[in-house]
């Protein structure tokens, strides 16, 4: 365990004093320049990410083992055409299925759009926030194992006080990418809304109330259940704010579970606090708890983290894991190498 502290605390110090002498904004950059002019158009817009993972542990949990992972391998295109129609298509290559979204969608104005096809559900602001710009490598354990993630399906959204309400509201599958079809009669259906205010170039708040109801059958919940069926209902609030180089957020997601009469109410939240130590340097701390209510092991942990950002397209992530129901040799090491654009 002293080797593995003595790594994460040399890596640290070396990356953080790195950047912590450099120009403290961005300088020029001629190539991502030329890629945006080339491949940022109106119509046809061309993005991809690359996510190299690293993951050590002094006692590793049975049937994992440490080393190095690709992430994410993902191409997107996008575009705006004609007459507020448009498309999003992004494909994931490191695993299967490979479409992650396929969206065709229709803009009326600012107070009104229609989505139609594979994309998120509008549930839990750390889901929705996409993966190259989360705060930690993964997302806390209750939105991992409790947001009703990717579905096919309809949505309308828009803002009913132009930047300071929005909405979301759908209707999905519930089942996933499945198959590519419903695997029952019965819908999910989600909404959320956010409420924005003090938005400014040193400070914003942002706060997200969500819910989400539908009747499975045999869907699989990470970390919770691998063949739920019954009636599923989700609730969650979550809130973000940035003050100067100070940021807070936080999120609480609860679920009802009723299958035959009975029912398990799994739960979990995460309390995060960051400072950007300069342009390039972020540092992080976070609490994350999840609570199963039976159906899957019960977690507590503090997560340390670093975020620092060579370029406006690359990233480096280090993460400390240390979970507070077990021994610090079960702490855990992640590193995230990415580009993204």
């Amino acid at each position: 365990m002293r080797r593995y502290a003595t790594t994460v605390i040399t890596l640290t110090l070396l990356l953080i004093g790195s950047y912590s002498v450099k120009a403290q904004t961005f300088g020029d950059e001629p190539i991502y320049d030329k890629l945006k002019s080339d491949f940022q158009k109106e119509y046809l817009r061309i993005g991809s990410l690359i996510q190299f993972v690293g993951d050590f542990q002094p006692e590793r949990n049975l049937g994992r083992s440490n080393g190095f992972s690709i992430a994410n391998l993902r191409l997107k295109v996008s575009g705006d055409l004609d007459s507020g129609f448009g498309y999003v298509v992004q494909t994931k290559f490191d695993r299967s299925p490979a479409i992650l979204d396929a969206i065709a969608y229709w803009k009326h104005s600012e107070g009104f759009q229609i989505d139609a096809g594979l994309f998120k559900s509008p549930f839990s602001g750390e889901f929705l926030t996409g993966a190259a710009a989360i705060d930690f490598v993964n997302r806390s354990r209750a939105v991992s194992s409790l947001a009703p993630n990717r579905q096919i399906g309809v949505q309308i959204s828009g803002w009913l006080k132009p930047d300071v309400v929005h909405y979301a509201a759908g209707a999905f599958n519930g089942n996933g990418y499945n198959g590519n079809s419903n695997d029952n009669n019965h819908f999910l259906y989600s909404g959320r809304l956010e409420f924005h205010a003090g938005s400014s170039e040193t400070s914003d708040l942002v706060v997200g109330v969500n819910g989400a109801i539908s009747e499975d059958d045999n869907i699989s919940l990470s970390g919770v259940a691998n063949n739920f069926s019954g009636t599923r209902t989700l609730a969650g609030v979550d809130a973000r704010t940035t003050v100067d180089d100070l940021m807070l957020s936080g999120e609480f997601i609860y679920s009802k579970l009723e299958n035959n009469g009975n029912e398990t109410n799994p739960y979990g939240y995460h309390l995060t606090a960051g400072y950007m130590a300069g342009a390039k340097t972020q540092l992080l701390v976070r609490w994350d708890q999840f609570d199963a209510d039976g159906m899957g092991p019960d977690t507590e942990s503090i997560i340390a983290g670093l975020n620092i950002w060579p370029t406006q397209v690359s990233e480096i992530q280090l993460n400390y894991i240390l979970p507070t129901d077990k021994d610090i040799e079960f702490s855990q090491i992640l590193i995230n190498f990415q580009i993204g654009f």
